[in-house]
């Protein structure tokens, strides 16, 4: 499909028939700068996962999605794995026990420690407050269920290196809730519009302070030193990448990105693939053309019903031999084949929004 607004890092024709209908009626928008398609592209939510659109004079809470702020942070220890201990499969699955004990994965798993967060919405709906305050001081430091993950793995080099992936949780699920709610558009110059974009940040706040948490909680059952803990988690470190936000881009424009990254020249990145295959370390090549972004992963080719029929326990205890998991019957939504080739959509965009610098094999991998 040719139109002057849109711009496509893979081929119209490769792209399912509901995601090419979200871009569709996305681009009879008047509000619509461009939009620019990642290689993970997938059916979302009224703009498609892997969709990157420029809006003027509005922001939209559905084009950032229900999980605000939901992202992905990495960190490479620096360590190998005999120097952690981690050589031997009988000492992955120790280490796997200690980071579910430290780490609260699932739907409905609370807290531990205390977020330090208070919420207050900015549109002073006490309803909306009220929604959200519980969750501020239940979810603060867990994982959550669907496609979020803790993983653990190492590089060509034996080096390990953890990422994790999820976001602000029910207090985002509920803040993006109640604006939806008021609009598909808000404008930027109204007090709603100005309220959204208030509530939208803190809840990018508490998402990376979250993250920031349970990479702490991991380095530490992982036995690295307070020092190092305290370095590795700090900016400029710590790889963070958000995939569901609105940021301002220059006078009335409002940059939308769902399920995908920021990939701005030299920003540091990772790109997950599947439970089995890794994450990639990556540099940003600021390709403006392309609204200086990349994939968020490697997108889902089947949906969670459709998983569950595809594949058995067995096939993917097979799948994920040598990998430290669960292989039981309510991880098959989740299981490698439900996603697409990590390869393609690498290619994809290698050279022209990003470069690959690193990749981690999985060791152990964690999921609500």
């Amino acid at each position: 499909m040719i139109h002057p607004k849109l711009r496509l890092t893979v081929p119209w024709e490769s792209i399912e028939l509901e995601a090419q209908k979200q871009i569709i009626r996305v681009l009879a928008m008047p509000e619509l700068e461009r939009l620019a398609v990642m290689p993970d592209v997938h059916a979302g939510y009224d703009l498609c996962i892997g969709g990157v659109a420029l809006l003027r004079g509005v922001v939209s809470p559905s084009f950032v999605g229900y999980d605000i702020g939901c992202g992905m942070c990495h960190v490479n220890t620096g360590a190998t794995l005999k120097e952690l201990g981690l050589d031997s499969v009988d000492a992955r699955k120790k280490l796997f026990s200690r980071v579910q004990e430290a780490v609260p994965a699932g739907a409905g798993k609370k807290a531990r420690v205390d977020a330090g967060f208070s919420f207050a919405s900015a549109s002073g709906d006490a309803a909306l407050d009220k929604k959200v305050k519980p969750f501020v001081s239940t979810q603060f430091c867990t994982l959550g269920s669907g496609n979020h993950f803790l993983e653990i793995g190492a590089n060509a080099k034996n080096e390990v290196g953890v990422t994790i992936h999820s976001g602000s949780r029910r207090a985002g699920y509920e803040i993006a809730s109640w604006y939806m709610r008021k609009g598909r558009f808000l404008p930027l110059n109204a007090e709603l519009g100005r309220a959204y974009l208030a509530d939208l940040n803190w809840a990018l706040g508490f998402a990376l302070a979250n993250r920031q948490a349970m990479m702490r909680r991991v380095l530490e059952v992982m036995k690295l030193h307070k020092h190092q803990v305290q370095k590795l988690t700090s900016p400029g470190v710590m790889v963070n990448e958000n995939h569901n936000h609105a940021v301002p881009a220059g006078e009335g424009l409002m940059l939308h990105r769902k399920g995908a990254t920021p990939a701005e020249r030299d920003q540091p990145g990772v790109i997950p693939a599947n439970q089995r295959d890794g994450v990639w370390v990556t540099r940003g090549l600021g390709n403006e053309e392309f609204l200086n972004s990349a994939s968020h992963g490697a997108g889902r080719k089947l949906s969670r019903g459709e998983a569950r029929d595809a594949g058995t326990v067995q096939k993917l205890e097979k799948t994920m031999h040598g990998v430290v998991c669960r292989t039981d019957k309510g991880i098959l939504d989740e299981a490698p084949w439900v996603y697409k080739s990590i390869e393609a959509v690498l290619a994809a965009q290698e050279g022209v929004l990003v470069e690959v610098t690193d990749h981690f094999k999985p060791l152990i991998v964690l999921k609500g």
